[in-house]
């Protein structure tokens, strides 16, 4: 495959190392960057001739280093194609992802060079997949079922009244993203703009985890008895059972527009934490030998939720209230064999809890738009692990649109007076409609053991490129 450096406009980068290696796109799989074009030009001419095709779609190319090392974190090329067709009184939706990864496990043995399975991984993620049907045996009555996704709630990505789907924190800064379950869903219109949602999940799906160098954000560790310097550690796991009809999770939600000016909803839910949580760890010592056998399980809950979303003058404010209730006291035992040290056990969550976010934006006369959220419970939080964090974003636009620039942080207010940070800053350009390119970075900064000090050492900055179509 020819490679960037044949080409003379890019002779220059090829003496001035330290922008190719911070600049991902210009290593040896940069050529990747001249196909995309070419396929977003193709798919710009040949746009108009699909226009009244029910089929659309977006490239993705996200390449990603690590500020300290200077290595490639993440390569990954995604087209996602939707298609999506009403037929009278019935509508279908499907999504899927197609992604390739171009990170491959180091080659010790050659003739792992002739199997095409050691090259990087690439596979098709059908995604959403359902059936919508309008005035289903009664006039205002919809009902939706499928593979889908089901968002609750008023806050900008913020959420804790969204707790119908488990997360997909397979790439860790896309921390919102939700993973597809099977659903299904009725909605009831009243008059008045009032509706009534009911949603059954038959079947649990738990959360899908990032990479190890990112769980310790995501799970934060119970205490283990400090004198015990661990030389091994096994993890089980124990997942619901997959019964109906006792095990299965459910919810509702009445939600009204227009109630003096706002948007209110009250929701009920019904299922299973999504995230395993350590429950016990039985701790052997044999000789200088100490193994620690922990088991996570996923504690079941009731949530009581709460939201709204309107305006005060040019001010838009939103908030959502969450009142956590577990089924059964969630703690932490712990158990060391072989030693006349006692048991001990660690309270997690044993009585109901509250979890809240409040937020609200405005637009300056020059452009810029503000955003502001409090959030107190994290969606990886429970009991008394609720932290404290406050989140700013600002982005405004240059060269009529073609241009913005955006900046934000979020600080962690921790327990024992700990503090951290994130900070967000992204670059982007729109060259031509439906394109984009941006460049920017995730840094950390902060205490150590709390959530961004838990990660200060993976730093990333990125390139990515778009095209929707």
């Amino acid at each position: 495959m020819m490679s960037l450096e044949s080409f003379k406009p890019f002779e220059p980068f090829k003496s001035f190392k330290p922008l190719r290696r911070w600049i991902p796109g210009l290593g040896e799989g940069g050529s990747f960057l001249i196909v995309l074009f070419g396929v977003i030009l193709f798919l710009s001419i040949v746009k108009p001739a699909f226009a009244e095709n029910p089929v659309s779609g977006s490239l993705l190319v996200d390449t990603r280093a690590e500020t300290g090392s200077g290595d490639i974190s993440r390569e990954e090329y995604r087209l996602t194609l939707t298609a999506a067709k009403r037929i009278h009184e019935m509508y279908a939706y499907g999504e899927v992802w197609f992604r390739g990864f171009g990170i491959t496990q180091p080659t010790t043995y050659l003739p792992q060079l002739q199997q095409y399975s050691s090259e990087p991984p690439t596979y098709v993620d059908v995604r959403q997949v359902y059936v919508e049907f309008y005035s289903f045996l009664l006039e205002n009555l919809d009902v939706k079922v499928g593979k889908q996704i089901l968002n609750w709630g008023t806050a900008d990505e913020l959420n804790v009244t969204n707790n119908v789907n488990p997360y997909d924190l397979e790439d860790p800064f896309a921390f919102n993203n939700k993973l597809p379950v099977p659903l299904l869903v009725a909605e009831y219109y009243f008059p008045h703009e009032i509706s009534l949602t009911g949603v059954i999940e038959p079947i649990f799906v738990p959360s899908v985890l990032p990479a190890d160098k990112w769980v310790t954000a995501f799970m934060p560790s119970e205490p283990i008895p400090s004198w015990l310097h661990l030389n091994q550690i096994n993890i089980g796991l124990t997942e619901p059972p997959q019964s109906m009809p006792g095990d299965l999770s459910y919810g509702f939600r009445v939600a009204k527009k227009a109630l003096y000016g706002y948007d209110v909803s009250l929701s009920y839910y019904n299922g299973f934490y999504t995230l395993p949580e350590l429950s016990s760890a039985n701790i052997t010592t044999s000789g200088s030998n100490i193994i620690a056998n922990a088991n996570l399980d996923f504690p079941r809950l009731s949530i009581i939720g709460a939201d709204f979303a309107g305006s005060i003058g040019d001010h838009g404010v939103w908030g959502e209230v969450a009142f956590n209730i577990p089924q059964q006291p969630v703690r932490f035992s712990s158990y060391v064999l072989n030693t006349p040290y006692p048991a001990s056990s660690y309270d997690i969550a044993t009585s109901p809890f509250v979890k809240y976010v409040l937020g609200t934006d405005y637009t300056f006369n020059d452009g810029t738009y503000a955003n502001i959220q409090f959030l107190h419970g994290e969606f990886y939080e429970i009991g008394n692990q609720l932290q404290n964090y406050l989140s700013l974003m600002a982005n405004r636009s240059f060269l009529y649109d073609k241009l913005k620039a955006q900046v934000a942080i979020i600080t962690e207010f921790a327990q024992h007076n700990l503090t951290s940070y994130m900070f967000y800053p992204e670059l982007d350009w729109m060259p031509y409609d439906s394109v984009t390119m941006a460049v920017g970075g995730y840094i950390f900064a902060g205490d150590s053991g709390t959530v961004f000090g838990n990660v200060i050492d993976d730093s990333e900055v990125f390139l990515k490129a778009s095209y929707v179509f």
